[in-house]
């Protein structure tokens, strides 16, 4: 029998018996105040989930509502006391024991300006905190990002995105699964992603029916990159032709989906530097690689990894935004029920 495989049996068993002990109340699950919305998956990365926090995010403020996201921060060495608060980007309150910020925090922050984003490992405990330093109006609403397998804190929602075209691989480490196939039974929203190449298969579609519970909703949507508009900078307007060949840096989960939309924008890759998930860049390696390049081309995660690596180089530099689309008559009624 594989070793891949027993060891696969063995992360089931361990995540069964986490589960049960909450289910059981064993374990005590906590409620924040206000409404509780996760967004998270079965796999692990690269289903976009951080596009889509941000994208739930903006539903919730067009409806008067008062979000603020709620996150691990991984890919930095946070001790469990540790939290953080971002507006804008920036931090405006802290107490942690390492001066990185987490990416995906980051982004999602400069991306919604006005929305708190609150980063601990311990989520409770950062997010209790939060509330009693606030200054202004407590959040109506939280969303638990990367949450679907954080049991410690009470939903309101679980919002649960799957790859179209893969949604339930085997489980770790024999696949990239989480969680066996009946998790998804506590969706009570199921999005497709990367529907790009089409809706998803009836084969991939049977899979996943089973386990959906009475009343769950089943959207479908698609990832797209738009062509950035100028540089990080604001002082160089993009142009295809100018701009190519391009250095291509990034330390995401699908890097070759990356890639391929480069290509897809008309750009040329003269070079390319691609990190593991959520690796820190090294500026000497980056100005190597960028050498006769004409730009620097990188993910808005991977830019506000590190904004002053990059602002130490002589190119050009332009984000690529990953945008998720979805039928939105379809995603606010399936949302209606919990705003």
């Amino acid at each position: 029998m594989p070793v891949a495989y027993i060891l696969s049996c063995l992360y089931g068993a361990l995540g069964a018996i986490h589960r049960w002990g909450f289910q059981s109340g064993l374990r005590h699950r906590q409620r924040l105040p206000g409404i509780t919305w996760s967004v998270g998956n079965i796999a692990v990365g690269g289903t976009g989930k951080s596009p889509v926090t941000v994208a739930l995010a903006k539903i919730l403020i067009k409806s008067a509502a008062r979000p603020a996201i709620l996150t691990r921060g991984y890919g930095v060495p946070l001790k469990r006391g540790d939290s953080l608060v971002l507006l804008a980007g920036e931090v405006v309150s802290a107490a942690t024991s390492t001066q990185r910020i987490p990416d995906e925090a980051r982004m999602q922050s400069a991306s919604l300006p006005n929305v708190p984003v609150v980063v601990g490992p311990d989520r409770y405990a950062a997010a209790m905190r939060y509330l009693r330093e606030l200054k202004g109006q407590a959040p109506t609403h939280w969303l638990l990002d990367d949450g679907f397998q954080h049991w410690r804190i009470e939903r309101d929602l679980d919002f649960v995105l799957l790859d179209a075209h893969n949604p339930l691989p085997a489980l770790l480490p024999l696949g990239r699964a989480r969680e066996c196939p009946a998790a998804i039974s506590r969706a009570d929203i199921v999005l497709f992603t990367r529907c790009e190449g089409g809706i998803p298969t009836t084969a991939e579609f049977k899979k996943v029916t089973p386990h959906l519970k009475l009343g769950a909703y089943v959207l479908t949507s698609t990832m797209k990159t738009p062509a950035p508009v100028e540089s990080v900078d604001c002082r160089v307007v993009f142009n295809a032709a100018e701009h190519s060949p391009v250095c291509l840096v990034s330390g995401i989960a699908q890097p070759e989906a990356l890639h391929l939309s480069v290509v897809q924008l008309g750009l040329a890759i003269g070079t390319e530097l691609r990190l593991r998930d959520h690796q820190p860049i090294n500026a000497a390696k980056l100005a190597l690689k960028c050498q006769g390049q004409r730009s620097i081309l990188t993910t808005a995660k991977d830019y506000w990894r590190d904004p002053k690596v990059f602002e130490q180089l002589p190119l050009p530099v332009f984000v690529l935004d990953l945008e998720v689309h979805w039928n939105a008559k379809e995603m606010r009624k399936a949302l209606s029920p919990f705003i």
